[in-house]
């Protein structure tokens, strides 16, 4: 939309009076090595001046004398201060500046800014041009003039927005410029407290609780408060949508963030409060987001109450925790639906950490189904685009859902695009791995909560822990871990790990008939027709091959898994799983964990799982319906002699326990992290050249 004539001549008439500065300063020595002034006008002469600076300084005043305004981008804490430092007559120039940088937020809450935030990284122009601040400082004048016909639209589709942002921008030291640029845009003076407040309560009735809106606006006599309060008001307007809001506010008015969470994540309780009563409550939130009634009647907790629905009401309402429940009776509900409806309300991204990387696509692709698109996946089996890709999600705002491995935390770009982010929700999904006493321990898992306080301002985030299985040694283990780590006290949820859709039986068996003997137990529980399937889990990966043969000579539609395959075969016989396609995977303990298919009907253990745990994870796959499933187990004495081997060949030689410290100094050396080392398993190995590894 353009401006009108008189409203572009006023506009233009505005810009001439206004000069334009960029200096380029030593990052090191904090001193300026290059600055250059500009007027609008392009035929007007410039000054730039390089390499002899102080010679310089004193024409910078003079150039700027007869102009009213001093803009550039990030100006009021950049390039003002630097000049104050070099002499205090240039304090002169920060009478009436005009930050564009400030603005941006405001005139750009979604679209172009997607594009903006990329190139304005730190508050710096990403201009691709290295020292050219003439360049930079012509730029801002093409800036400012967007950001003034956005406004000019914006004012014609909502005047409580320009009224609420001229006064609250206005209200600070250094604000005469931003007041006579408001002052320009909505021809008329700064509103007064009373007419402001009216435009801020009209422009959140619909979209905040009533009573966090009168409480913070208790607050805003505090003038350090209004900016804050200018870009949650922008943020909120476009609530729900693809858009982040900048790194660089979240760094410098780390209120604004708190406003939004103040306003439209907390629930005052009052059951006439509209909002609070629509956007937070669990059962709403399930039916809006997965088109579901009400919550899973069990697992229950002591007093009976559902326990899925007890964990996202205590997720939603901001507390840590460690919820057990059995598989199959809904944990991935119990993140999702804080995760999305937190981004809704306040945008902040939930980073989920999870084990394997076929659990987390099945998970994306889960969403996908049901008409979500904004959870990605971080992990090692993408290509570069694809990977590329996701952190773009991630950084612009797409991603509400994030699902990487514990070791993608190591990683500088992963690490990277997290400081874009705010982060509202740690999840970690099959939480047993934290312990050291759990059946499937995974030294990164103890990293997690490091990295969760590195990454953390003043505030940490909200932790929650999700496990389908933990005993009392394992629980205490995670509860203190998180306790020592961040301080965070994470509330139990015990579902157990009982099913009563499961059935469960041991049938003797011998390794000349084991094969016939799972073809008979197929036979006589799997369904002739549709699409259920059923799991043959089996020790190694050669005994997955064996068993897919067999089957499919037999006729049955069978594949083998493990992890050996490509990730593409992994990914094609999962799908084809998924969907009926097949009829019987055989597999080792790498299948399964998250695999969204409900109706198996049939799990087999062809050989003895490495522990109760293990088998409980790998049973629990079936039934996931909740309708009934049968669980049998083929038992064989010498099966249990095999897992005693497979288990020594995990035991180190003492030659390999020299590699590993050998290999950890090195990794040391490389790292210079002060004699601490974090390293995961392959990082180390890696490291040694003269054994391998078994």
């Amino acid at each position: 939309m353009g401006m009108n004539t008189a409203a572009g001549t006023r506009h233009s008439e505005f810009l001439d009076r206004c000069v334009s500065i960029d200096l380029e300063v030593h990052p090191d020595k904090a001193k300026i090595f290059a600055f250059a002034a500009v007027a609008r006008n392009p035929e007007k002469p410039s000054l730039v001046v390089k390499g002899n600076v102080d010679s310089g300084l004193p024409r910078l005043d003079a150039f700027c004398k007869g102009f009213d305004h001093v803009i550039g981008h990030n100006i009021l804490r950049y390039d003002l201060p630097h000049l104050a430092a070099v002499s205090p007559k240039f304090a002169r120039l920060a009478e009436a500046p005009i930050d564009t940088l400030w603005l941006n937020p405001l005139a750009f809450p979604r679209n172009p800014y997607h594009y903006l935030v990329k190139h304005y990284q730190d508050g710096r122009l990403q201009t691709g041009h290295v020292n050219i601040p003439e360049f930079d400082a012509r730029l801002v004048f093409e800036v400012l003039e967007n950001q003034i016909q956005e406004f000019e639209r914006l004012n014609e589709q909502s005047r409580d927005a320009l009224t609420a942002y001229h006064y609250l921008c206005c209200r600070t030291p250094q604000s005469d410029g931003f007041d006579r640029f408001f002052s320009q845009i909505r021809s008329s003076a700064i509103p007064d407290r009373s007419e402001a407040w009216s435009a801020i309560r009209r422009l959140l009735a619909p979209a905040a609780c009533s009573e966090m809106v009168e409480s913070t606006l208790a607050q805003l006599d505090e003038s350090s408060l209004c900016w804050p309060m200018a870009y949650a008001l922008s943020w909120i307007s476009v609530a729900g949508g693809d858009s982040v809001m900048p790194p660089w506010v979240r760094a410098q008015f780390r209120d604004a963030a708190r406003i939004v969470k103040t306003l439209r994540d907390t629930d005052c309780g009052d059951a006439d409060c509209d909002y609070c009563r629509t956007n937070n409550d669990p059962k709403q939130a399930l039916y809006r987001w997965f088109g579901f009634e009400d919550f899973r009647p069990e697992p229950i907790d002591e007093f009976g109450r559902p326990l899925q629905k007890l964990i996202v009401e205590s997720a939603m309402q901001g507390e840590s925790l460690l919820g057990i429940l059995p598989t199959g009776t809904g944990k991935s509900i119990c993140y999702q639906i804080p995760a999305l409806s937190r981004f809704d309300k306040t945008g902040a991204l939930t980073v989920v950490i999870s084990p394997l990387v076929a659990l987390m696509a099945d998970q994306v692709q889960g969403l996908a189904r049901a008409g979500i698109s904004s959870a990605v996946t971080i992990n090692g089996l993408l290509s570069l685009p694809e990977r590329h890709d996701a952190l773009d999600k991630v950084r612009l705002g797409d991603a509400a859902i994030l699902l990487i491995s514990p070791e993608q935390l190591r990683s500088i770009s992963v690490r990277s695009v997290l400081t874009q982010r705010e982060i509202g929700l740690w999840v970690l999904d099959e939480a047993h791995c934290v312990s050291k006493w759990g059946h499937d321990f995974r030294p990164d898992y103890r990293y997690i909560g490091r990295f969760i306080k590195e990454q953390s301002d003043d505030e940490i985030a909200q932790v929650l822990c999700l496990t389908a299985t933990a005993k009392p040694d394992v629980v205490q283990d995670i509860r203190e871990h998180f306790n020592e780590k961040l301080g965070l006290e994470l509330t139990l949820f015990d579902g157990g790990a009982s099913r009563s859709n499961l059935s469960f039986v041991v049938l003797p068996t011998q390794r000349s008939t084991k094969m016939a003997d799972i073809l008979d137990t197929l036979d006589a529980h799997l369904p002739a027709n549709g699409a259920s399937g059923a799991v043959v889990y089996c020790a190694t990966r050669g005994a997955t091959e064996r068993v897919a043969v067999f089957l499919k000579e037999q006729g049955l539609a069978a594949e083998r898994f493990h992890a050996g395959l490509s990730a593409e075969e992994k990914r094609d016989i999962q799908e084809a799983f998924r969907v009926g396609d097949l009829r019987v995977i055989a597999a080792t303990n790498a299948f399964g964990m998250g695999i969204d298919k409900p109706d198996i009907r049939l799990v087999i253990h062809g050989d003895v799982p490495g522990s109760l745990e293990n088998y409980l994870q790998e049973a629990g796959r079936a039934g996931r319906d909740r309708n009934p499933a049968q669980c049998v187990l083929l038992f064989n004495s010498d099966d249990v002699d095999r897992q005693f081997s497979l288990s020594a060949r995990s035991r180190l030689a003492r030659h390999e326990i020299r590699a590993i410290l050998k290999a950890l100094r090195r990794h040391d050396n490389k790292t210079r992290m002060d004699g601490e080392v974090v390293a995961t398993p392959g990082e180390i190995v890696k490291e040694e050249k003269d054994y391998d590894f078994q």
